[in-house]
C-alpha cells in the first residue's frame, strides 16, 4: 500500500513537471479542485491552492528517520514548518511532527474539508545525502 502511494505520488510529479514546463512561466503557486481523498504532494519551497486555502511548504526543520536501509534503536521524526492562508483570514505558520507510527495529522479545517498531511517524501536513505533530496509533504483533502 505504501510502495502505491509513493509510486502515485511520482507518478503525479512527473504529470505535473510535464505540464509545468509547456508553460511559459514558473509558477510557486498552483491551484487544484479538492477530491475527497485525492492525495497530492507540495515541493519544499512551493504552495498549493484548494478549496480558498493555500498551504506553503516552507522548510525542513529536521529529518532523523531512521534510513530504510539501517537497523536503528530509534526511529526518528521529521519536522517541518508550513504556512496557512485562508482567504479572509491571517496567516499563520505551523509546525508539523512526522513520528514512527505514520498517522495522518489535521493541517487545517475549512467548512467543506479537513485537510490532512499524510507523509514527508522521501524517505531517508544512506545511499541519498540529506542535501541531495527534494522533500515533498503529502497532503490528502477529506
Amino acid at each position: 500500500m505504501k510502495s502505491l502511494r509513493i509510486f502515485l505520488v511520482f507518478i503525479y510529479f512527473y504529470a505535473f513537471l510535464l505540464v509545468g514546463q509547456a508553460g511559459a512561466k514558473a509558477q510557486n503557486t498552483s491551484s487544484i479542485t479538492v477530491t475527497e481523498n485525492a492525495e497530492f504532494a507540495i515541493e519544499l519551497g512551493k504552495c498549493q491552492k484548494m478549496d480558498g486555502v493555500k498551504i506553503t511548504f516552507l522548510e525542513v526543520l529536521e529529518d532523523s528517520r531512521c534510513p530504510k536501509d539501517v537497523d536503528c534503536v530509534w526511529a526518528g521524526q521529521a519536522r517541518i514548518k508550513i504556512s496557512i492562508e485562508e482567504k479572509g483570514k491571517a496567516s499563520f505558520e505551523k509546525e508539523i511532527l512526522f513520528d514512527a507510527l505514520g498517522k495522518e495529522i489535521v493541517i487545517h479545517t475549512t467548512e467543506t474539508a479537513i485537510i490532512k498531511a499524510i507523509a514527508l517524501s522521501p524517505y531517508p536513505m544512506t545511499s541519498i545525502p540529506k542535501k541531495d533530496r527534494t522533500y515533498y509533504l503529502e497532503v490528502i483533502p477529506i
